[in-house]
């Protein structure tokens, strides 16, 4: 009976630090960690994954601005973090202009471009961050190995 409270007592404490984890996630992770590997998008029932030819597919999270490349093109805007951190609202952005190299980026980057912005709830954990729009978009991402800034 003792063995079985001990094995009982371990397994709630595992599911306990798993919710604190992903409890522990918040917009202000983003911008404490910085920059962020975009893996995957998804809309309604469709997943988009990055292929490893869009190379460049990143976002950063300093102060209040979001700034990265998904796609092609270097995409910019403004962020807020509310509900203690467990929202993030992006704001209106804007892409600089240049030609794609592939349709594949310039589909990628058209996706994210019309569909970032919003209200998001941010869920995850240390390895893995959803963000997941009232819109119906969501977008994964996975902490930068990268040494670039």
């Amino acid at each position: 009976m003792r063995v079985l409270w001990v094995l009982l007592f371990g397994l709630m404490c595992s599911v306990l630090n798993a919710s604190e984890s992903l409890l522990g996630v918040s917009a202000y992770t983003l911008a404490k960690v910085g920059r962020f590997e975009v893996e995957s998008m998804q809309l309604g029932e469709y997943e988009i994954i990055v292929p490893y030819e869009v190379e460049n597919a990143f976002l950063s999270f300093a102060g209040s601005q979001v700034n990265g490349i998904v796609g092609c093109n270097s995409f910019f805007a403004p962020y807020q973090a509310q509900g203690g951190g467990k929202v993030l609202v992006v704001g209106a952005g804007g892409l600089s202009r240049k030609m794609c190299a592939s349709s594949i980026e310039s589909n990628i980057e058209a996706i994210f471009a019309k569909n970032f912005y919003g209200r998001f709830i941010v869920q995850g954990s240390d390895e893995l961050i959803e963000l997941v729009g009232d819109n119906g978009f969501r977008i994964r991402l996975v902490p930068s190995l990268s040494l670039e800034p």
